[in-house]
This record gives structure tokens, C-alpha cells and sequence, in this order.
């Protein structure tokens, strides 16, 4: 009996250590895999775009909203232009928005935050890119009107 008990109990732990083994392996195989990233299956539908220049814009806010026009040329983001509009629909002076402090309140650099952005979405051909802090209902609205710009060109 004694024998039995201790081949049972060694071959109990060959079977977890193997079944531990092979759930190691299948992870650090799924982090090879292209697709595959964290283990995770990621999207890869590629969008194409159809070449001209779109425009879209972002919701309405308190102090206005934000628009952006895209420029595609060979199915690919060439430029954006983001534009922070004020309540009268007017584009702001971003010299007024350049990190500044006044009566006591420190505004945006959307001056230098819109041109960030814009590089980043070019850099990686879409509108789902980090928000910068200090902006980001201004970032968000940008990436949306990005987005709403890309949706019009979509093949």
C-alpha cells in the first residue's frame, strides 16, 4: 500500500508539472505569434482609405468644440489639421493657449498639444492614440473628429 501511495503521489505531480510546463509554453508561444500580443488576439482588419481631404468634428462643449481635416493620399494619413473653435465657431488664437498662466489659471499648450497629437495619429495611422494630460477634452474631441473625418473615407 505504501508503494502504491507513493507512486501515486509521484505520478500526480508529473502530471501537474507537465500540465504547468505546457500552459508556460503556450503562453510565451502566444507572445511569438504575430497576431498575437499579452496572449490576446489582436485586430488585424487593415482599413483603406480613400485619397482626398475629410473633415470631421468633435462635440460641442462649454468653451466650443474641436475639428480636424485629414488629408489621405495613397490610402495613407498625410496630414491632420486640428482646430480648437470657440463658442462662436471662430478657430482661437493659440497663442492665448500656450501653457500660460493668467489670473491665476493655467491654460492648455494646445498650441503645441494639437501639433503633437496630429504627428502621433500620422505616426501610427489612426485616430486611437493616447490623450495628452492637461487636454484631454480637447484630445478627445480631436481624436473623435479624426475619427469622424476617417469613417468618410473608409473604401
Amino acid at each position: 500500500m505504501k508503494k502504491y501511495l507513493k507512486c501515486f503521489k509521484i505520478f500526480t505531480a508529473l502530471i501537474i508539472s507537465t500540465a504547468l510546463l505546457s500552459a508556460c509554453n503556450a503562453a510565451n508561444n502566444n507572445n511569438n505569434t504575430p497576431g498575437i500580443e499579452n496572449g490576446t488576439k489582436q485586430d488585424q482588419t487593415k482599413v483603406e482609405y480613400k485619397d482626398g481631404t475629410y473633415t470631421g468634428t468633435g462635440d460641442k462643449w462649454q468653451y466650443g468644440n474641436e475639428d480636424a481635416t485629414v488629408v489621405i493620399s495613397d490610402g495613407k494619413i498625410k496630414s491632420i489639421n486640428l482646430r480648437r473653435l470657440d463658442l462662436s465657431g471662430n478657430e482661437v488664437n493659440y497663442d492665448n493657449y500656450a501653457g500660460q498662466e493668467v489670473d491665476g489659471k493655467v491654460y492648455p499648450n494646445l498650441k503645441q498639444y494639437r501639433l503633437d497629437l496630429a504627428d502621433k495619429m500620422i505616426e501610427k495611422q489612426t485616430y486611437d492614440v493616447d490623450s495628452i494630460s492637461g487636454a484631454t477634452v480637447s484630445c478627445e474631441n480631436w481624436k473623435l473628429a479624426v475619427k469622424r473625418a476617417l469613417e468618410k473615407a473608409k473604401k
